[in-house]
């Protein structure tokens, strides 16, 4: 009797785990899909990107190229007492 509870016990086990094996499977299988999706879409992006400033003759400025082309602001001055 004891032996028949602890196989009906693993097998009660046995079925949630496949159970959450199988969605947590579905769950994989959508995020790659997604991943994928914005792939593609990212590489649509930038091969418009690309296309326009070949078009327009010249890059995109980067934004940021100015902001890391400075040096950096002098240290605050000491305070006077």
């Amino acid at each position: 009797m004891a032996l028949q509870q602890h196989t009906s016990q693993l097998t009660d086990k046995y079925n949630h785990l496949s159970a959450e094996y199988a969605q947590i499977k579905a769950s994989h299988a959508q995020q790659k899909a997604e991943y994928e999706q914005q792939k593609v879409a990212y590489e649509q992006l930038r091969e418009m990107i690309m296309n326009m400033a070949t078009h327009s003759g010249t890059c995109a400025p980067n934004p940021f190229w100015a902001y890391n082309r400075q040096s950096p602001p002098p240290p605050p001055t000491p305070p006077l007492y």
